[in-house]
């Protein structure tokens, strides 16, 4: 019995892992006031589009996006945002239509990813034994954690990006901080080099 249960749990797990489908990410460099689109295809009605983008780096980390339907119709538009996660799945089958401008003077870095989800089918599912059901319920349950798991990945390697970028810009900052106050103090001091030559000069001319 204790057998059973085992081979149970380990063909649905098997299983499970086999029809998870990993979102690749994708690392997309915006020029400023550039705009670049990609293009996905939904065909099936059962099916629908996961998309998620966070910007790494680059000045505030904002950037505006647009979700366009295979009618030409906007979806979704955003403007001056950071992160976002969208669920496609009632506005038709056809071609996509995803979007990123970037409105400033600075190089964007956006990851993003877009992933194809499928509906599971029920219709001509067996009753099931106990077994059944808590092995289902515990592959649920790893499922949702490997998605927290995934979003804190995600969510941390955003942080990371954007605190290296604000080290690196404030690095930049100090360094030529640093040569104007140099050059300041060199001012500073053949300025008062000269003032107290002068001075001697003008004393002696007063004796003479």
């Amino acid at each position: 019995m204790i057998f059973n249960k085992l081979w149970q749990f380990i063909i649905s797990l098997t299983f499970l892992l086999s029809c998870i489908k990993a979102s690749q990410k994708v690392a997309l460099n915006l020029s400023p006031f550039a705009k670049e689109c990609i293009f996905h295809e939904l065909n099936d009605d059962d099916h629908s589009l996961v998309i998620n983008y966070q910007v790494l780096q680059g000045g505030n980390f904002e950037l505006d996006f647009e979700i366009t339907s295979p009618k030409g119709e906007s979806i979704i538009k955003q403007t001056n945002e950071k992160y976002a996660d969208f669920l496609l799945k009632t506005f038709g089958l056809g071609e996509y239509t995803f979007c990123f401008t970037n409105p400033f003077n600075v190089i964007k870095k956006v990851e993003f990813s877009i992933e194809l989800e499928h509906k599971k089918d029920s219709s001509n599912s067996k009753p099931k034994d106990k077994d059944s059901i808590i092995s289902e319920h515990s592959l649920d349950e790893i499922d949702r954690n490997i998605n927290k798991i995934e979003k804190i990945s995600n969510y941390l390697r955003a942080r990371e990006w954007r605190n290296m970028s604000t080290v690196e810009s404030t690095n930049s900052r100090i360094f030529y901080l640093s040569i104007s106050i140099i050059l300041l103090m060199v001012v500073v001091s053949v300025g008062q080099a000269l003032i107290v030559q002068f001075l001697f000069q003008s004393r002696t001319k007063n004796y003479v």
